[in-house]
């Protein structure tokens, strides 16, 4: 009975000192009170930095208004950045340090689809969810089981183009001028395609490395081809200036272009007399939708930062609300989130409904843009092929 009595009490004492060791100042935090941990991995410096940096505006107003709201359970969000410069070996050396070092549990970010793909054998190895907000080639459709994206595949934006190009347009033959990396190739390539099966003919396809400055050796073999069009493909900076160095050519031929022209870096510094009539595809969200999530995003964004959001921003907060939501349903293991975002059905985002594929990719509408003084104004609200 004195055994009894003595286990008894020592397991009285042990639990108050379980207690008091829990509550004291040197006592380890319990996971309930620790930050959730999410590495953001953008390019904010360098050619790519644009997106970059419009993105990272989208992350912080997303995760200021999660923790506004009590966190997930009780655990704060805390964004880890990593500036991987839009560059696959800078990117995987973030990656590995935001595991390795700072202990992530879920990664995002990631604009540029160079560093996506590098990123991929990683976040395999070590089972790490990814929700990119800018990357977009089609290689990364079905890449991984832990892959997902809030911006759509190339491959929407090229095939859209080629057709408006082709069949309202009547556009008949195409230059192509894109950056040289899984980019530019992934909207060239089914551009390039689709146009040619509708009656179309690609004279040439010129490539330009990413930062490059001067295009003027590629511009004056396409003034030269004389094509009814000119295909752009690139970051924002490097297709300002091929615009920009285009006119001072005597290259007057029309432009057509991809979403990410559609930026106020580019607006402001390309003269309007210089991009007028230049069309784009635009897959990002109209503000002027009278969507609720894309009212409620312009007004808090404005009410934050006091000027327009970037052309990313959008994604980038829909990302983070989206993983949010996951974790606070399944946790952050990483298989769990996969296998619930898989299921997810009709999310209520900024741009639209959301809802993935089983590559991980997103369907949402592809506008088509035309610059008119300075600006572009949409033309077809839906052209999705």
């Amino acid at each position: 009975m004195k055994k009894v009595r003595l286990a008894i009490l020592s397991c009285a004492w042990l639990a108050v000192l379980i207690f008091f060791a829990g509550c004291g100042g040197g006592g380890p935090r319990s996971p309930r009170n620790q930050p959730i941990r999410i590495g953001v991995s953008l390019p904010l410096t360098g050619d790519s930095a644009v997106w970059g940096k419009s993105q990272k505006n989208g992350y912080d107003l997303a995760a200021e208004q999660v923790n506004a709201e009590g966190g997930i359970h009780g655990r704060r969000i805390e964004l880890i950045y990593g500036d991987d410069q839009g560059l696959a070996r800078v990117g995987v050396t973030v990656l590995q340090r935001f595991i390795d070092v700072d202990k992530i549990e879920a990664l995002t970010g990631v604009a540029n689809s160079s560093v996506a793909l590098a990123d991929i054998p990683i976040i395999n190895r070590n089972k790490v969810l990814l929700i990119s907000s800018g990357a977009s080639s089609p290689k990364l459709t079905g890449a991984s089981k832990y892959f997902f994206r809030t911006w759509p595949s190339d491959i929407a934006e090229a095939l859209a183009m080629a057709k408006f190009a082709a069949e309202v347009s009547h556009v008949k033959t195409v230059s192509c001028l894109y950056i040289n990396n899984d980019y530019g190739v992934g909207l060239v390539m089914p551009f390039a395609k689709r146009f040619s099966e509708l009656g179309g003919k690609i004279l040439d396809e010129e490539a330009f490395e990413q930062g490059a400055t001067d295009l003027r050796a590629q511009l004056t073999k396409i003034k030269e081809q004389d094509p009814g069009a000119i295909y752009l493909a690139g970051n924002p900076p490097e297709m300002g200036r091929a615009i920009t160095q285009a006119r001072q050519l005597g290259v007057t031929n029309r432009f057509l272009s991809i979403s990410t022209l559609n930026d106020a870096s580019v607006l402001a510094f390309v003269k309007k007399s210089d991009i007028e009539g230049t069309i784009i595809t635009d897959a990002s969200f109209d503000p002027s939708s009278g969507w609720p999530e894309a009212r409620k995003f312009m007004l808090d964004f404005r009410a934050k930062y006091h000027r327009e959001p970037g052309i990313l921003a959008n994604t980038a907060y829909d990302a983070l609300m989206i993983l949010s939501k996951a974790i606070g349903k399944v946790g952050t293991n990483a298989d769990a989130l996969s296998h619930y975002l898989h299921s997810m059905k009709a999310y209520h985002g900024v741009a639209g409904t959301i809802d993935f594929t089983t590559g991980g990719d997103i369907d949402r509408p592809i506008r088509i843009s035309v610059a008119k003084n300075g600006r572009f104004e949409v033309i077809e609200h839906d052209y999705r092929e």
